[in-house]
């Protein structure tokens, strides 16, 4: 997504061999993760936002570009709490605690 507003991001190859552990996926994340925040910094001012890309057949200002960014890890993380759960795994507090840390604070379920 980002090589459409011309950082490059060399670290991100199509041909790469399918990660085999999660450790190996979470270590990869990071440092793309790392990467991205810094090129950001090193290579867009706050005038840059009000540049505008082609972005799949539509232009989008640089600014809506990092919302749906932002938007679209939130996504992901909101995928992965459910396959966590449903892989019966702990869910980490990203916001507070998590449903299953709820009894630590003496939280109750909300009553729907």
């Amino acid at each position: 997504m980002m090589e459409h507003t011309g950082l490059k991001l060399d670290l991100l190859k199509a041909d790469a061999p399918v990660p085999s552990s999660a450790k190996q996926i979470e270590r990869a994340y990071a440092s793309v993760a790392m990467v991205l925040l810094e090129k950001i910094k090193q290579e867009w001012k706050d005038e840059s936002l009000d540049i505008k890309d082609d972005m799949y057949g539509e232009t989008w200002e640089r600014r809506y570009t990092l919302m749906v960014l932002i938007q679209h890890q939130i996504h992901h993380r909101g995928q992965m709490t459910v396959l966590m759960r449903q892989a019966g795994l702990k869910v980490p507090a990203i916001y507070g605690p998590a449903k299953e840390d709820w009894a630590e604070y003496d939280m109750k379920d909300p009553e729907v």
